[in-house]
């Protein structure tokens, strides 16, 4: 399997900024549980936003978002205008690469992780753009538990 872990991320409640709480989720990916860990709700959570100016000038030009948690975590690319509900990125500091799902509305996102492709995630995208991907991102999602606030 290339999809290693899964978070089901929702926008909980309507705020200034575009916070989204983990919902459901795998629970093993290290980075994300030790944010978990930190919150005071004890779940994963991420912004979804602009690209911040801490950022190189490169990374500026060519992410079209980023998601940060105090620190960034991903930039969020959006290669295809014709399904912009999909995009890659990867987990700063790692080689690991991420694809994002979002719903409609920009309620929901689903971050699927693949431990280990940063240098691949572009192909892995296309893949995941062309439906390549579903069984396997069929079977992770079956491995998601829910996830309880405190």
């Amino acid at each position: 399997m290339i999809i290693t872990d899964y978070y089901k991320m929702q926008e909980l409640k309507v705020m200034k900024s575009h916070r989204f709480d983990c919902t459901a989720s795998t629970g093993e990916y290290p980075l994300f549980e030790a944010i978990a860990h930190r919150a005071r709700n004890g779940r994963f959570y991420c912004y979804y936003n602009g690209i911040p100016d801490s950022f190189s000038a490169n990374a500026q030009r060519k992410a079209d978002k980023a998601l940060s948690n105090g620190d960034n975590i991903s930039s969020v690319y959006i290669p295809n205008l014709s399904s912009p509900l999909i995009g890659y990125g990867d987990v700063n500091g790692t080689n690991d690469g991420l694809l994002f799902l979002f719903s409609e509305d920009y309620k929901m996102l689903e971050i699927f992780v693949a431990r280990g492709y940063k240098n691949n995630i572009r192909n892995l995208f296309y893949l995941f753009a062309d439906g390549e991907l579903d069984d396997e991102l069929a079977r992770i999602r079956e491995q998601a538990k829910p996830v309880e606030g405190k």
